[in-house]
């Protein structure tokens, strides 16, 4: 039997029809009952969401005349849903969740179809947060999924029929109105609430920094309308903030979104300035970019690196950051790093989002994110930088299951990965899964232009580098699930199944410890010059290697394998370190 009810009405001028031809429990139902209330224009596509107590009274709240978007919307139709399982909390989630899915579903228009009531909307989920309640679980698989695929979607008032389509997007995973942890809301309201104040937010790969950064910004467009605020992203994450901020209607004069190189250039001041994976801000450095080291002039002349800039232009700056994801010499030093950010305030996020370890195992996403770090970093002396839990459960890595989240390849690694992620697609064809690899066969930039040009063989197999970096998990070329990804590709970016080809750029020494090997390393702004070599620095390109396989085997939510590429030295190093039998 279905967990939820709902009832259909039409709507005129605010009246709803056939109410007296409702039966008694559902006329009472509408006048006090828990319920989240779509309402529907047909002409002019419009739809607003809300939950009430009190349908009836909140119905004529809406057409008393003070509130615009009814007053222009011509809804003619209004569903009401309630569910044994509705009280404040679910109340909260179920609308939420609901907007949210209704702007993913119709992302491309340029009229903000969905409404709701902003200022409700961004208190609470800025304010008091959606608690972890009970039967949460079965809102979602009971209500909320049912809903939207047996009701919604036949009813023509959506047009994605699966929610599982909807939710691998980004407009999902970073919606500005998504709930937020605990820890999450206290970081919000602690920078909202300390201008004088700087913040470096510290968190691992998939820990919620960039859910953190669109929350912010949302409550600072609401809160502090005449403030200035600009947000800096790498590029390949430009095209879908813009997305992002368009769709939940933050399009704002005030807000300027631009990455580093751009913002400095421009050289406005701003109230407020939020930087998105700022371990990759560069530093003055000869090899990359030039336009990265044009900035240095005027008042900026004098700086070392993008953040001395960055922090002249803001009255408050805000940066998320991971000290396991810089991959290039011209990314800021830690030292560097650490020196800027003296008098932040330190925040730390601890709760994986990302990874989704299976139900019913004994072992959990931390545990994979805690052994991945042991695994490339335990004797690089920055596991005490990061939250890493040296108690983590090594049963992830043990598990051979062929569900299991975590798994690898004996031989015929590109092989075996593209058949491992194909079988998953054919299975669920709505899945982001891709193969991934460490920078060990040789590439050029022009190549991403000749489909032709191949750069993985194996066997009768042929695959090319992903041809272009921005965007390139919802790119439209007709080999693109076939490409190979690389770091710049993926850093930032979710994935459902990923398989990671370990390239032989990572290798181990005499005495059983990581090196990163340059001659097998195909990045050349990725390695330091023959004038910078130095003990210092070999230990740091080791660094950059690790990073990025660091970078590669945190992006699956669902599952990872790995394949070794002319590496069987750290197939044998991976099974000692993580006690694989």
């Amino acid at each position: 039997m279905a967990k939820y009810n709902y009832i259909t009405l039409k709507v005129k001028n605010g009246e709803l029809g056939s109410f007296d031809e409702l039966r008694q429990p559902e006329q009472n139902m509408l006048r006090n009952r828990d319920v989240v209330y779509i309402y529907k224009g047909t002409k002019s596509k419009k739809i607003y969401i809300g939950q009430t107590r009190h349908f009836i009274e909140r119905n004529k709240e809406h057409y008393n005349g003070k509130e615009e978007k009814f007053n222009t919307a011509d809804f003619d139709q209004v569903i009401i849903l309630t569910s044994s399982y509705f009280h404040r909390s679910a109340l909260d989630d179920v609308e939420s969740q609901l907007i949210t899915y209704f702007m993913a579903d119709n992302p491309k228009s340029k009229k903000q179809l969905v409404q709701y009531d902003n200022d409700e909307i961004i208190n609470r989920t800025n304010g008091n947060s959606v608690n972890d309640y009970r039967d949460r679980e079965k809102v979602a698989l009971e209500v909320i999924l049912p809903f939207w695929e047996e009701v919604l979607y036949p009813k023509g008032w959506v047009s994605t029929p699966t929610l599982d389509e909807l939710r691998n997007g980004a407009l999902i995973k970073y919606s500005p109105i998504k709930e937020l942890t605990d820890q999450q809301m206290e970081f919000l309201k602690e920078i909202e609430s300390n201008p004088d104040k700087n913040f470096v937010i510290n968190g691992d790969a998939g820990t919620g920094k960039t859910v953190l950064l669109t929350h912010l910004v949302a409550k600072l467009l609401k809160e502090k309308s005449n403030h200035r605020i600009a947000v800096v992203l790498q590029p390949n994450w430009i095209k879908t903030a813009k997305e992002i901020f368009r769709v939940y209607g933050m399009n704002n004069s005030n807000l300027t979104i631009a990455t580093s190189t751009q913002l400095i250039n421009a050289d406005e001041n701003y109230d407020v300035v939020i930087v998105d994976e700022s371990h990759k801000l560069s530093r003055k450095f000869s090899k990359q970019m030039a336009s990265f080291n044009e900035v240095y002039k005027g008042r900026f002349a004098q700086d070392e690196n993008h953040l001395e800039a960055l922090k002249k232009l803001g009255d408050q700056t805000v940066l998320m950051y991971d000290v396991l994801q810089a991959i290039r010499p011209a990314n800021m030093t830690r030292a560097q790093f650490n020196e800027a950010t003296k008098d932040f305030e330190q925040r730390y996020l601890t709760t994986q989002f990302r990874i989704q370890a299976p139900a019913g195992k004994s072992y959990t996403s931390e545990d994979f994110v805690n052994g991945i770090k042991y695994l490339l970093y335990k004797d690089t002396g920055l596991l005490e930088q990061t939250n890493f839990d040296p108690k983590f459960n090594r049963g992830v890595f043990q598990d051979s299951n062929v569900d299991a989240y975590f798994g690898y390849f004996e031989t015929e690694p590109l092989k075996n990965l593209i058949d491992w992620i194909e079988e998953d697609r054919n299975y669920k064809p709505e899945h982001i899964n891709r193969v991934l690899g460490g920078l060990v066969e040789p590439w050029k930039q022009a190549d991403g232009k000749d489909p032709s040009i191949t750069h993985w063989h194996e066997g009768n197999i042929k695959r090319r580098w992903n041809s272009t970096q921005e965007n390139w998990v919802h790119l439209e070329d007709d080999d693109a699930e076939e490409q190979i990804g690389s770091v710049f590709a993926v850093q930032g970016i979710d994935l459902n199944k990923v398989g990671v080809l370990v390239g032989n750029d990572l290798q181990v020494d005499e005495k059983g410890r990581l090196f990163g090997n340059p001659e097998n390393f195909h990045n050349v702004n990725g390695k330091f010059s023959k004038d910078d070599e130095s003990p210092e620095n070999a230990k740091e390109f080791t660094l950059f290697v690790l990073n990025i396989y660091y970078i590669l085997m945190t992006r699956g939510i669902d599952g990872i394998r790995l394949g070794f590429w002319k590496n069987d030295a750290f197939k044998k190093y991976m099974k000692e370190v993580l006690e694989i039998k």
